[in-house]
């Protein structure tokens, strides 16, 4: 097994394009996109801004990494997994600094139950994008699904904290106020 995963990663680990160029500066837009979705009246106008949020993530570095995108986004919706991970792994060695990429692959990951894997994929997706409410929420279901809801509840908590309408808010469990026992008399 571990030399399947060697010899993957070796294949895996042959030549892309270089230089990926950074992102334009977006940071109006992605400020705007994340106002619209914190003050979201209603379910639909949450939609819409999350949805907008979605494309705003979406739109990679170059047409090379959007075709990257593209395809191993594709190889998730139909199943493929691990077309995902060869295509997804390419991209984040081309464009370490484009978090969408991590985001995906960790959801390749995910899906698979592959839990150590795409945390540490989710991690370095925040670390390039904090308000990324996917990776969070992403990271608070691995963390219930393993046997650890109260670290789960604090990434679940970051993450409707920016989506207040984030399907995944169900699973919060409402802080009990403590009282002095009074009261269970």
């Amino acid at each position: 097994m571990l030399l399947r995963s060697l010899i993957s990663a070796l294949l895996l680990a042959g030549p892309v394009a270089a230089g990926c160029p950074a992102l334009p500066d977006r940071a109006a837009e992605r400020a705007q996109l994340l106002d619209q979705l914190a003050g979201a009246g209603t379910f639909e106008e949450a939609r819409a801004a999350a949805n907008a949020l979605w494309q705003f993530w979406h739109v990679a570095p170059d047409e090379t990494s959007q075709e990257m995108l593209n395809s191993g986004v594709n190889a998730i919706r139909y199943g493929d997994m691990l077309q995902a991970e060869e295509i997804l792994t390419r991209l984040v060695r081309y464009c370490p600094d484009y978090s969408e990429g991590f985001n995906q692959l960790a959801f390749a990951y995910f899906l698979q139950k592959q839990d150590a894997k795409a945390l540490d994929l989710l991690t370095r997706s925040l670390e390039l994008e904090p308000a990324h409410f996917g990776a969070l929420s992403g990271i608070a279901l691995i963390h219930i699904r393993n046997g650890r809801p109260a670290l789960g509840q604090i990434y679940l908590r970051r993450a409707v904290a920016l989506h207040p309408w984030l399907n995944e808010r169900g699973l919060l469990k409402q802080s009990v106020p403590k009282t002095d026992g009074a009261a269970d008399l």
